[in-house]
């Protein structure tokens, strides 16, 4: 009897140990996929041949969206509105705040005054080719914000860094020349790379969650290493993280340090930029559009990338829609239909 029990003992013994051996030894299974890997500054030529395909599909979701805005960038936020053009925001310190007519708060009635430019406008060809051609494409500034009378392009802070254009269909070989299109053409709808109708999206665009996984897009000025556009992923900081980065920016003396951090404006990410992405985009895992870069530098070697959220460039725009008159909104409300309140 003492001897089966001890048998059953050492049975026992034997059966936890091993079971707890298992156990500790099972690799715990692989986290899903997000559809955005962690990678530094790369060619756009090089990501959409990444062996993640959820991070292929997200790319290609939206870098048709993202184009050149003379030395920056732009990104088409929607074409939901009554002549399916592409509605862009870009950073206003990338158009130059003094071309605007006025610093006061406005928007340029493109159905009547044609301020559109060709110099230096691109976005993909429409099959989606990566290797960006020489065919420009017709830029309406729209609306801007107010523009302080102290700012400049290298001292305007997010909350007045962006403004909204138009993008319609007219389009050019570059030749060099500073060739001018005629004015905005709203018959025939924009033609674009966006296989999965992201610009005609329910929801385009959406605000940032702390700690979230993003991806930029841009084209950095350095053509010779990024020619056709770059992208960079990375990760969303809390709002103290971005309080307490801005203070440490501003007790190293970095200009970033003496431009309050605002929540309600702006996100931090830790993700690379470079000269030239100012006006990309920044996308969330389903493609939509979070942000427009304005302003990055570099913390204990660490990228610190500025983002104006979309949410409150939404919160302006219809504000100011508010404030118009019957006849403006009539004029200002077929470019942006889509995206109003």
């Amino acid at each position: 009897m003492i001897k089966l029990f001890s048998t059953l003992c050492i049975l026992l013994i034997t059966l936890i140990f091993t079971t707890s051996c298992k156990k500790n030894n099972t690799v715990p299974p692989p986290p899903p996929p997000t559809g955005i890997i962690k990678t530094n500054l790369i060619k756009i030529e090089d990501a959409v041949k990444n062996s993640d395909p959820s991070f292929v599909n997200l790319l290609n979701m939206v870098r048709g969206s993202v184009g050149t805005n003379g030395p920056g960038s732009k990104v088409i936020w929607s074409k939901k509105n009554d002549h399916k053009l592409g509605l862009f925001v870009s950073a206003n310190h990338v158009y130059g705040i003094s071309t605007w007519l006025s610093r006061s708060e406005e928007f340029i009635k493109i159905s009547e005054i044609n301020n559109g430019i060709f110099l230096g406008s691109r976005i993909p060809s429409i099959n989606g080719n990566v290797n960006l051609s020489n065919e420009l494409v017709a830029n309406f500034g729209f609306y801007h914000p107010l523009i302080p009378s102290n700012a400049n392009n290298a001292t305007i802070y997010p909350r007045d860094d962006f403004y909204l254009g138009v993008i319609d269909n007219q389009r050019i070989i570059d030749n060099g020349l500073g060739n001018y299109p005629k004015m905005v053409q709203t018959s025939i709808p924009l033609q674009m790379y966006d296989p999965n109708n992201r610009t005609q999206a329910l929801q385009t665009w959406a605000d940032v969650q702390a700690d979230e996984d993003v991806v930029a897009v841009g084209y950095p000025q350095d053509k010779i290493k990024y020619p056709n556009g770059a992208v960079s992923t990375g990760k969303v900081c809390t709002d103290k993280e971005a309080e307490s980065i801005i203070e440490s920016l501003r007790l190293k003396n970095d200009a970033e340090g003496q431009i309050p951090y605002d929540s309600k404006v702006e996100f931090i990410a830790k993700i690379h930029a470079v000269a030239g992405m100012s006006g990309g985009g920044v996308f969330n895992v389903d493609g939509q559009l979070l942000g427009v870069m304005v302003r990055a530098t570099q913390l204990n070697g660490e990228p610190i990338l500025r983002v104006v959220r979309m949410k409150f460039i939404r919160q302006k725009i219809n504000a100011f829609y508010n404030t118009l008159s019957t006849s403006d909104k009539n004029k200002f409300r077929p470019f942006i239909s889509g995206e109003l309140n």
